[in-house]
């Protein structure tokens, strides 16, 4: 009877071993990616709206095309970024734009795109991914994982700093946080709301906190939002979501 009894908790102590295995934070990305259906996004088409602009993001074996449409003093306003093109566009004519303001308008595409797809591309190549620990958040537990971005690749924004709290249950991505620096720098500390499935890819949208406190500690800002030290400024919802599988 002992003999079983310490082999069922030899087996138990084996069981735990391989659930808390030790992963990587590049692993730990790609269960995310999974876990968030963000592969079915390789060949698609997805539309939807962000703060009254439309937006569309078309994938295809690894050539990407992003654009936005909106009305500006009675003009209809349209940016497009892909691979090999920046390009702005006025009631449907080209036009030159300096390289400045071209930039500009790419990168704030480009970052809308991106949360509104995370976890997707945060395997590329210019990303540097590290497994910080295991956090507790409302008493559910995280693997903490900071992400960086090489300068090679890493586009206009590759200083910017990111923390991804991806639940440990199931690995999808709960909070996030980052650091920037635009016009100014600044943190910032996502929570996921509204989460819902479209077509096998998780949608989430996210309320949108900055620190009360002058430069807090990226790592610390999940403590900060669970001691109430953080003030709400905006909610990101991304809106009348349609995905189309190629």
């Amino acid at each position: 009877m002992k003999k079983i009894v310490l082999l069922l908790l030899l087996t138990a102590l084996v069981a735990c071993k391989v659930d808390d295995k030790d992963y990587t934070g590049k692993e730990l990305i790609h269960k995310s990616i999974q876990a968030h259906g963000s592969p079915f996004l390789d060949q698609s088409t997805m539309e939807f709206k962000f703060r009254g602009t439309q937006y569309e993001a078309t994938r295809n074996k690894g050539m990407f095309q992003y654009s936005r449409e909106f009305i500006q003093d009675s003009l209809r306003i349209k940016d497009v970024l892909s691979n090999n093109k920046k390009e702005r566009y006025i009631n449907d004519s080209l036009i030159t734009v300096a390289d400045s303001l071209l930039n500009g308008y790419a990168s704030s595409l480009n970052s809308v795109v991106y949360f509104a797809q995370l976890p997707y591309s945060l395997d590329g190549d210019a990303i540097i991914s590290k497994k910080i620990g295991i956090d507790t958040i409302l008493n559910n537990k995280y693997y903490e994982i900071k992400v960086t971005f090489k300068e090679e690749g890493g586009g206009e924004d590759h200083d910017d700093v990111f923390v991804y709290w991806i639940n440990k249950d199931n690995y999808l991505i709960d909070y996030l946080a980052y650091s920037y620096c635009e016009e100014e720098c600044g943190y910032r500390f996502r929570e996921s709301v509204n989460r819902r499935t479209v077509n096998g890819v998780i949608i989430q949208d996210y309320k949108n906190y900055k620190a009360v406190k002058t430069n807090p500690d990226l790592l610390q800002m999940d403590d900060l939002f669970e001691k109430g030290q953080l003030e709400l400024v905006s909610e990101i919802k991304t809106e009348q979501v349609k995905l189309t599988l190629d």
